[in-house]
Formats: C-alpha cells, structure tokens, sequence
C-alpha cells in the first residue's frame, strides 16, 4: 500500500490570496508617504508610450480602470 504524501507531511499548507491590487499595495508600502494622499493610484507604463495598467486601486476600479486597459485610456477617465 503507499502512502498518501499529504497524509504523512502534516506541515504542508495551501494559501489562496486575491491578489487583484497586489501591486498597488506594494506601492503603497514602497512609499508610506503617500498613503492617503494619493486616493487613485494605477500601477504600469507611462501613458506617453503604449504602457498598460497592471494594476489599479480599488478607488481607481470606481472610475472604471482596470487591468490590461491602456494607460492613456485609464488616466482620460
């Protein structure tokens, strides 16, 4: 009989995160600073260029940004 792998390595553990603002929180950590001063903050290239959104605040998302949308389109809005 073999035995089972999760059975016997009771220290085994699964971690399951929403990650959908996890860059903006990085951010966020990056510069204390600025939290709170910066009610929106969007996460990815420059707007001049063909830069995307890789990760937007959930204040941000009220507005309607989201992730993969162009820069420029996210800060027009």
């Amino acid at each position: 009989m073999t035995e089972d792998p999760v059975a016997r390595d009771r220290s085994r553990r699964i971690l399951h995160v929403d990650c959908d603002a996890f860059f903006v929180q990085v951010a966020r950590l990056e510069d204390p600073e600025g939290v709170g001063r910066e009610p929106l903050l969007l996460v990815g290239g420059s707007a001049e260029g063909r830069g995307v959104v890789t990760s937007a605040s959930y204040e941000a998302r009220r507005y309607g940004v989201h992730s993969a949308m162009p820069m420029a389109t996210a800060l027009r809005l």
